[in-house]
């Protein structure tokens, strides 16, 4: 009789799939009792890199008669996780308008365990760069896909504010000539 190691799931850390570790099985006969563990094999060993999918091991063992008993149990490699997200620095612009001011924020980067590099056209923004953001704090949100159609989210902020006191044009320098002791009375444009 073999006992063999529940089935068991792991997350791909790479292209190549995942290390994965399972439990030793055991096995015992009616005459032989029970086997060493050296007396059992593997058609994949404990610690090995399975492909991502499904891995059927066998285990067999022998006892002293060449009598063969086989069990089986499944590896199942998945790539569920996303990309992770590198989203530009948090950005901040002066008011150009009353509307607010145009901000060219720069570009998110992605990258995923199973595929590398995220291409830029798997990388969205829930608001573009070079778009007028409003005199406030604007949070956007940049989602990244991966070749399997796992997607990650992450944020940074856009901050506009106006800081710029207003603009003040006053008249020319004004002479006049003095009309009395005081001084004279002396108009000019208002600013």
């Amino acid at each position: 009789t073999v006992t063999t190691s529940a089935n068991v799931t792991a997350e791909a850390t790479s292209a190549n799939g995942a290390a994965v570790d399972y439990d030793a099985a055991s096995a015992t006969d009616i005459v032989d009792g029970a086997f060493a563990a050296g007396d059992i094999t593997y058609s994949a060993a404990s610690g090995s890199t399975f492909a991502i999918g499904e891995t059927v091991v066998t285990v067999s063992a022998t006892d002293d008669a060449n009598n063969t008993t086989q069990e089986t149990f499944t590896v199942t490699v998945s790539d569920n996780t996303g990309p992770v997200i590198t989203t530009p620095n948090d950005a901040t612009a002066e008011a150009t308008a009353a509307n607010g001011a145009t901000v060219d924020y720069g570009a998110a980067t992605a990258s995923d365990a199973v595929d590398g590099a995220i291409a830029a056209g798997s990388i969205t923004y829930d608001i573009a760069t070079n778009t007028v953001f409003a005199i406030t704090t604007t949070t956007v949100t940049v989602t990244a896909v991966d070749a399997t159609g796992n997607q990650s989210q992450d944020t940074f902020t856009v901050t506009v504010s106006d800081g710029t006191g207003p603009t003040v044009t006053t008249s020319a320098n004004v002479t006049a000539e003095a009309t009395s002791a005081n001084g004279a009375a002396v108009d000019y444009d208002a600013a």
